[in-house]
């Protein structure tokens, strides 16, 4: 297959970008219907136990996917077509590695109870949704190979097959056993898949050297894939412990119905001004993707948020159910936070496109881990709008922090 055309060469939004929305909304709507059925048969209390659950797989599973997933979309796109499956067959490797030994500390820290971030009715999934994650890396890794190769449809049919099956299961189990069924269908599919591309790893075998451009993103990988989940999962946990699993929920549908506009808007900056960034290297040129990337996705992110903030209760009815406890009131502080996490990714990927990983490293812990240790330094009883305060401070920080250290990389490196 030909390799995608420079997306310098092209005006405005490629057209081949739509493939990659297309990519975006399958994982979105399939994620929306799952949470859907939840809430029909458990209400919000049964999303917010699936997600925690999900937390725990993306400790997992993110710490390749978040890193060497993202690195590989960016190498594979720049690669010779007989060099694209030697790339995979590395990343594979170490994808698999990584994620086995984030399981095995994961899975020592479970039996020594120091990892207690389920309800105590679903404490036995703990262990099989952290195998999950591992089992879920090598089908993660092909879509973002697929991704990198401008295959967005077959990468959009691998992921909806991962959220349709379950869903199909979770439409056929029986009540109480929603969860069993959502964990047990990822895990056979991941297992297939993994047995599948280990099975013909040969093929996928040959020496590309030492610098084959993955290993820079394993830090990154460690600190967004470990942190982000935990620090997720713990918040979820701190919400439900001093409010309830309810509360927890009602902030897990004001994140989903958000995330319609956010993913979208992290998938446009990803691939499309990512490889822009990361190709200029005149300083004048950079500052001026930085500011169009905000004027042609944040921007109108942004706007987007202010008309989700006005349909709040018609949205929540049609992704959840009718009777959510979550007021416009509160959402207020959530969309903001929201409107500066958007804000921060901009100089995020000027700081992956500059290579600076030591500042997304550091950043790291000024986003999740700091809404999680804001939530646990809160007194008395969480309720939503003071949730909300701790996300917007947040990534008000974090949105800074970036800002920051962008600028510093731009007045170490100046023009190349």
């Amino acid at each position: 297959m030909s390799l995608p055309v420079p997306v310098q060469h092209e005006p405005g939004l490629p057209a081949r970008l739509l493939p990659a929305l297309g990519f975006v909304l399958a994982g979105l709507v399939g994620r929306a219907l799952i949470d859907k059925a939840l809430a029909l048969r458990g209400g919000a209390e049964l999303v917010a136990h699936w997600a925690q659950l999900n937390s725990l797989t993306d400790i997992v599973g993110g710490v390749a996917l978040a890193g060497i997933g993202i690195g590989l979309t960016g190498r594979v796109a720049i690669e010779a077509p007989h060099r694209q499956r030697r790339l995979f067959g590395d990343a594979l490797r170490l994808g698999l590695l990584m994620s086995a030994l984030c399981l095995i500390a994961c899975t020592a820290l479970a039996l020594s109870g120091l990892l207690p971030l389920l309800a105590p009715e679903h404490a036995t999934l703990l262990l099989p949704a952290l195998a999950c994650g591992w089992l879920l890396v090598a089908p993660g890794l092909l879509v973002a190979w697929l991704l990198g190769r401008g295959q967005a449809g077959r990468a959009a049919a691998v992921a909806a097959a991962f959220l349709a099956v379950p869903l199909l299961a979770l439409w056929l189990a029986a009540a109480g056993v929603e969860l069993v069924a959502l964990l047990a269908t990822q895990a056979v599919l991941g297992l297939a898949v993994t047995a599948f591309l280990l099975a013909g790893e040969g093929s996928w075998r040959g020496a590309l050297g030492a610098d084959h451009g993955l290993r820079p993103f394993v830090m990154a990988g460690i600190a967004i894939g470990i942190l982000s989940p935990a620090a997720t999962a713990v918040a979820r946990m701190e919400i439900a412990a001093s409010a309830s699993w309810e509360t927890a929920g009602a902030v897990q549908a004001l994140w989903r119905s958000s995330e319609w506009i956010t993913a979208i808007a992290a998938g446009l900056l990803n691939a499309h001004f990512l490889p822009r960034l990361s190709a200029t290297r005149d300083a004048r040129a950079f500052g001026a993707e930085l500011r169009a990337s905000a004027r042609q996705v944040v921007l109108p992110a942004m706007l987007a948020l202010a008309l989700l903030w006005l349909l709040l209760p018609q949205v929540l009815a049609l992704l959840y159910r009718e009777g959510l406890p979550v007021g416009r009131f509160d959402a207020v502080p959530f969309f903001a936070g929201d409107a500066l996490r958007m804000l921060s990714w901009i100089f995020l990927f000027g700081l992956f496109a500059r290579g600076a990983g030591w500042a997304v490293t550091a950043g790291e812990l000024l986003s999740l881990p700091l809404f999680a240790a804001l939530l646990l330094m809160l007194p008395g009883p969480l309720a939503l709008p003071a949730v909300g305060l701790a996300w917007m401070l947040a990534y008000a920080v974090y949105a800074g922090f970036n800002f920051w250290a962008l600028r510093r990389i731009a007045a170490i490196s100046g023009p190349a």
